[in-house]
């Protein structure tokens, strides 16, 4: 059924009208013909019974002259009237008189002869065949002296109906053209409109996002027009809740692409379905190597089965998973120790089924390291106030043994051996006493930048490793004079020069070569620019770096010294070449003739913007630093 009805509208109800204007044009049909049939034969019956009554009567003088010709004449005139088709006229027995010429000479039937014996006026009777014939006796001088036939015409019938028919089907034609045209009018008002409604609703579902032809005009004034308003309507919130949905997502976006902590979403097949790009770094891998895999996957190995062992327990539970401590390395990175917490989280639909885990990660590695490093820190500190407690301590008594050998220099009764025993003690007491004020200057950092002689910084940093330089069968190449000066902050540079020349001595394990270099000249600033400045070089000859220890030398908590070292030196270092606006250049290499060489330049006016108006207690802190 589906298949024979329109798909539009207007057929559908051109096709409606079309059937029901059918049926009922068949229903009219058949019951006006099935009546008009009736009263037809009722009406027909009649008149052929008055028809044979009247043709009796005026066969009674022919017939009893026994004028044949005149009785066949009274017959064909009969034929005349188109509801008879034939007549006869026999005598009592049966015998035909007189006949129509379309009425052939045949005998009787059955059914006629029944009728011989017993009219005695006119009546109708039923042939075998289903006609109706009529038949009157003939009466002369008041006696029945034969029979008239008659043979009703069967096409008059069919003629009434015929014309019945066609006056009908003309009738129910103009009904249905006469329905048809309001409905073409009315359709046509009604389907413009809902066409349009289609096209933009198809155009929509094509294209959400464009809005090309919106809003549409309202063309009327009903049902359809209330209907075309409440779609533009429609149409504007959609766009509106669009837009608010756009915004919420790139918002969503930007939080989880920004967020200092990695965000990932795993499927119930352990399957990567979203992260950010912040785990994405943590991982070292792009974002397109995570979607789709499973982690033991991307990253084979204990931690990841660890993972996934836990997003299997929260999809069976449906319970989070909070604060749970990973440790482990990544491909990325091997040989480097890492260190995350991670939280696991369901993800449930409407029904509350569990469809996605999401994964916070934060890496704590750094604040591991910052904790070990701030205790190893901790312990420095305590050992150089220890330190500094004791040279301070130390600097009295050597004051009074230092008296007391100048006393003894200078006693008459001493011999010029013991002389020279006093002055080797002078000079080794001397030497302690310098190694005290260098402890103390390290301890006592200046709080305010000054005019610093580089020259006299390394010599104190050189002093106090003098020891280590001599075991290690080291050999000190200075290349720097006193008028070689910098202005910054002395305690820092102490500090960095420190670190610079403690690294180097680590580097040469078997013995080799320090050279160290301090001179005016040119070079480039923090800010890009060539400048004047002073230019400091510290250069080794022990085994050099590698490729990856020159390219993590200067992050926080790298180092290759273990347990002795915090790997906070260089950062430390870098800082402070960085706060006087300078640069510096690393060289290493490995194999024969290795060593590294750290090349740093300070720009001329690199602090001028810190530059301070000394007070008197500032300058006497300068002084005493």
């Amino acid at each position: 059924m589906r298949r024979i009805l329109p798909r539009t509208i207007q057929g559908q109800l051109i096709f409606g009208t079309i059937v029901v204007q059918t049926v009922l044009l068949v229903i009219f049909l058949t019951y006006t013909i099935s009546a008009q049939r009736s009263q037809t034969r009722e009406r027909a019956r009649q008149r052929l019974l008055q028809q044979v009554e009247r043709l009796a009567g005026a066969c009674s003088v022919p017939l009893s002259q026994n004028h044949m010709d005149a009785l066949k004449e009274i017959l064909e005139t009969a034929r005349i009237t188109p509801t008879i088709d034939g007549a006869r006229v026999t005598d009592l027995s049966g015998r035909t008189l007189a006949v129509s010429e379309s009425n052939a000479d045949e005998p009787l039937s059955a059914e006629e002869r029944r009728e011989l014996m017993g009219p005695v006026k006119a009546r109708l009777f039923a042939t075998a065949q289903g006609r109706t014939e009529g038949v009157a006796p003939i009466f002369v001088s008041g006696k029945p002296a034969g029979l008239i036939w008659l043979e009703p015409s069967s096409s008059a019938l069919a003629s009434n109906i015929g014309i019945i028919v066609t006056g009908a089907l003309w009738y129910g034609g103009l009904a249905l053209l006469s329905n048809l045209l309001p409905i073409l009018l009315i359709v046509r008002g009604v389907s413009r409109p809902l066409r349009k409604l289609r096209e933009a609703t198809q155009q929509i579902i094509r294209d959400p996002e464009s809005n090309a032809g919106f809003p549409l005009v309202v063309t009327a004034s009903n049902e359809v027009g209330e209907l075309t308003r409440s779609f533009n309507t429609m149409v504007r919130e959609l766009e509106d809740q669009r837009a608010g949905l756009y915004e919420t997502l790139a918002l969503l976006d930007s939080m989880l692409g920004n967020a200092p902590i990695g965000f990932a979403f795993f499927d119930q097949k352990l399957r990567y379905v979203r992260l950010n790009q912040f785990l994405a770094d943590i991982n070292g891998l792009p974002i397109n190597r995570h979607l789709g895999r499973r982690m033991t996957e991307v990253f084979p190995g204990p931690l990841a089965e660890r993972v996934e062992m836990l997003l299997s327990t929260v999809f069976d539970s449906g319970e989070p998973v909070r604060d749970i401590e990973m440790k482990g390395e990544l491909p990325s990175l091997p040989g480097v120790p890492r260190s995350w917490i991670c939280n696991w989280y369901p993800v449930r639909t409407q029904q509350g089924v569990v469809r996605w885990v999401g994964v916070v990660v934060m890496e704590i590695t750094q604040r591991l390291q910052a904790e070990e490093a701030l205790r190893k820190t901790e312990k420095l500190a305590a050992a150089g106030r220890l330190a500094a407690s004791i040279a301070h301590e130390i600097n009295n008594p050597l004051e009074a043994v230092t008296n007391l050998l100048y006393l003894l220099q200078t006693h008459p009764e001493l011999d010029s051996a013991a002389r020279e025993y006093v002055s080797t003690a002078q000079a080794e007491l001397a030497r302690v006493s310098e190694i005290t004020q260098q402890t103390l200057r390290f301890y006592r950092q200046s709080t305010f930048p000054v005019q610093t002689q580089v020259g006299e910084v390394l010599d104190s940093v050189l002093a106090l490793h003098q020891l280590r330089l001599g075991s290690a069968r080291i050999t000190v190449e200075r290349e720097y004079g006193p008028a070689v000066a910098l202005f910054g902050f002395s305690g820092e540079l102490r500090q960095l020069f420190a670190n610079l020349i403690g690294n180097a001595i680590d580097a040469m394990v078997g013995g080799g070569r320090l050279i160290v270099r301090a001179r005016y000249g040119t070079g480039r600033s923090l800010r890009g620019g060539w400048c004047e400045g002073v230019r400091v070089t510290v250069s080794d000859t022990g085994t050099g770096m590698s490729e990856e220890t020159r390219r993590r030398l200067f992050e926080p908590f790298y180092t290759t010294k273990d347990a002795t070292g915090t790997g906070l030196g260089l950062w430390v270092s870098d800082e402070i070449i960085r706060k006087h606006s300078g640069t510096v250049r690393v060289k290493s290499r490995q194999g024969e003739q290795s060593g590294t060489t750290f090349a740093i330049f300070f720009p001329k006016d690199g602090l001028n913007s810190v530059r301070p108006i000394l007070s008197n207690d500032a300058a006497k802190e300068a002084a005493n630093a």
